[in-house]
């Protein structure tokens, strides 16, 4: 039968927009397998999932070739990181997994990148992933990558394996009929955006999971309905001086605060767009309202606009909106490391790199860990079976 998603409308969940923390204490442990796992998202996510149930997490593979990241992930988590995922031996692999995730390169397939998909030697990357999963003989796995996967390498085919009936490019026709050697398995896939589960971030990310057929029949994923939030819902008190915009960047977006703020996706953009560092155009953002996908380089120039105390604010549920008098009185600066992280959904546990600079890197290449939570939530659902 055809794996099936819903959103289930009521009652609307209202919560922090990051995860909970780990369950350190508990005996009964989900054995994780983490694969390109960056500074932990997918742990994290997987970790808050298990604490529902009080258990804890158990590392049996992890691997991230950026030191870096390495670093962060080792301190946070106090296990073994691997490097390169080629040169990691199989041999001898006895444990069973309850989970593989894996956030495989998604330079192939980004807006951003030159979208060579699999003759990229990244995108070659999901065959090794393919082999652990079989290696460890995993009861489940969640797979991240960008939304562009969906529609490179041209071509327009049907989707066998998507959650709702679209049409597909032919990277990802590859990757589903390769999806399908897994015959153990019920998989699905789709895109989600994390503002639908409460993260006041617009992120649209395809996610692919699947289910050993051990455990269900089928493969249904269902998802509680939040309700939005925005910026303000994540905001770090301790902020310091370093966030504030600089004169000429201040300037320019405020001398095009005449208008109200645009209104997209929840996203209530403010002033106008302004060319930051490597190229990238910035804009303001209001925080009563959600902001745009955290990159590497966005993550640390994003202006975010603070409204004066008698200033009227926006409701994030309305596109309608007529500021007053005082609009354009209050405040900008960045997005601090902490928030940027709560953006990601990392608890507040998480401890980020030394050097700022690299920890809004890591932030933008992070996935979503509160996401990541909603997903491990319906897997484990049927695990405990």
């Amino acid at each position: 039968m055809k794996s099936q998603s819903s959103f289930i409308e009521q009652p609307q969940v209202v919560e922090k927009p990051y995860v909970e923390e780990e369950n350190f204490t508990s005996r009964s442990k989900v054995k994780l397998v983490d694969l390109f796992a960056g500074i932990g998202g997918f742990h994290y996510g997987v970790a808050a999932a298990a604490a529902k149930r009080n258990k804890g997490v158990k590392p049996l593979l992890v691997s991230e070739i950026e030191p870096s990241c390495q670093e962060t992930y080792r301190l946070n988590h106090k296990c073994e990181v691997q490097g390169d995922i080629n040169k990691i031996s199989l041999r001898g692999i006895t444990d069973t997994a309850d989970i593989v995730t894996a956030g495989f390169p998604c330079q192939p397939f980004s807006n951003s990148g030159l979208k060579l998909g699999l003759s990229d030697p990244r995108g070659q990357f999901y065959f090794k992933i393919e082999e652990i999963i079989k290696k460890f003989d995993a009861k489940s796995f969640i797979l991240e990558n960008v939304s562009g996967i969906r529609f490179n390498g041209g071509g327009k085919y049907p989707s066998q394996l998507a959650t709702q009936k679209q049409f597909i490019g032919k990277s990802m026709k590859f990757l589903e009929e390769n999806l399908a050697n897994l015959k153990n398995y019920h998989i699905t896939w789709q895109e989600i955006d994390s503002s639908q589960l409460g993260s006041p971030q617009v992120r649209k990310r395809v996610y692919i999971v699947g289910i050993h057929k051990d455990f269900t029949k089928e493969l249904t994923l269902q998802f509680r309905k939040y309700k939005p939030n925005p910026f303000i819902s994540i905001v770090d008190e301790q902020i310091i001086e370093e966030l504030e915009l600089s004169k000429n960047q201040e300037k320019n977006l405020r001398s095009f605060m005449l208008k109200p703020p645009s209104f997209h996706d929840g996203m209530r953009r403010v002033g106008q767009a302004y060319l930051c560092e490597g190229g990238n155009v910035g804009q303001g953002y209001h925080a009563y309202g959600i902001v745009p996908t955290l990159t590497k380089v966005w993550a640390r120039f994003m202006p975010i606009y603070f409204p004066h105390p008698k200033e009227n604010l926006p409701d994030i549920d309305l596109k309608e909106f007529n500021p007053n008098r005082y609009y354009g009185e209050g405040y900008f600066r960045k997005a601090s490391v902490r928030e940027a992280m709560r953006l990601q959904g990392f608890p507040d546990s998480f401890v980020p790199h030394e050097k700022n600079q690299l920890a809004y890197q890591h932030a933008g290449n992070a996935v979503n860990a509160k996401i990541v939570r909603e997903i491990a939530d319906n897997l484990f659902g049927y695990l405990k079976n």
